[in-house]
């Protein structure tokens, strides 16, 4: 049996990739696999301003280290006898089916509090830059890109062409909530100090300014043009969350709330 085309994504290591392989090769027209931004770093190369996929992968999180091994495996084989191979590497994609992401990670419980008015936590200044796709637009690129022999061999970062930092992010999952997000800020290392196990992985992702260039698969694909407005597409988000129960509660967990009263209560000024 031979097939048309095939995309991965569920292939997160070496052994996964060479599974696909194993199945695969010389059976399909094109095998479009998908990766993550997450192989660059951190720590993120060009002071993680305009990625380009030619950037070094710097990555060291166990999720990054095992998508640059599936990854490697799939492009050697390309190199060897052709395998017609596309790898996609998509930034923070949200959509049906998945949780809404704050930065300090995809607890459903934050979408709770700011429908109580509750203030949110934010790393830092709030000021990192990221880039936040509707998982509809990533799918018309990754169903434009199909068939396109240019793109057999290629690496393409697939990701919203405008950059927006985590506070600007929590004031649209706010607005697509109807209501106005309070945030305070908390450096990451204080987070990480208070609870290493909740907020370590700061360290490996969210905590760092990320803007990855699309140029490459403007250029290849230019059927990718992302226009969901992201107000619309977390609303439906959200909405997939509310239908599957994954929006606790928020007053059974009450850290976030002694980790904002205590900065309230810290003094405005230094007694000398």
């Amino acid at each position: 049996e031979k097939f048309d085309a095939v995309i991965d994504m569920i292939s997160y290591s070496a052994d996964d990739a060479a599974s696909a392989l194993r199945a695969f090769r010389g059976r399909v027209d094109h095998f479009i696999h998908c990766s993550t931004v997450m192989t660059y770093g951190p720590p993120f190369p060009c002071n993680g301003i305009n990625i380009e996929e030619s950037a070094p992968l710097n990555g060291t999180s166990d999720y990054g280290l095992g998508k640059i091994a599936a990854d490697q495996l799939l492009l050697e084989a390309h190199a060897e006898d052709g395998f017609p191979v596309t790898v996609l590497k998509p930034s923070y994609t949200h959509g049906p089916g998945m949780k809404v992401y704050r930065q300090l990670g995809n607890d459903g419980e934050w979408i709770d509090r700011l429908r109580k008015g509750k203030p949110i936590l934010s790393v830092g200044d709030g000021l990192n830059y990221f880039q936040f796709l509707a998982s509809r637009d990533a799918g018309v690129g990754f169903a434009a890109a199909l068939g396109r022999s240019q793109c057999f061999g290629e690496v393409y970062n697939i990701v919203h062409p405008q950059a927006r930092t985590w506070d600007e992010w929590h004031r649209i999952v706010a607005e697509a909530l109807g209501v106005k997000a309070e945030i305070v800020h908390v450096p990451q290392d204080t987070l990480i100090a208070i609870d290493p196990e909740r907020f370590g992985d700061l360290r490996q992702n969210f905590a760092h300014t990320q803007i990855y260039s699309g140029a490459k698969l403007a250029r290849d694909v230019p059927e990718f043009q992302p226009a969901t407005p992201l107000v619309e597409s977390v609303a439906a988000n959200i909405e997939w969350m509310d239908k599957h129960s994954l929006v606790p509660d928020s007053d059974a967990d009450d850290l976030e709330d002694r980790i904002i009263a205590a900065v309230e209560n810290l003094p405005t000024r230094v007694p000398s």
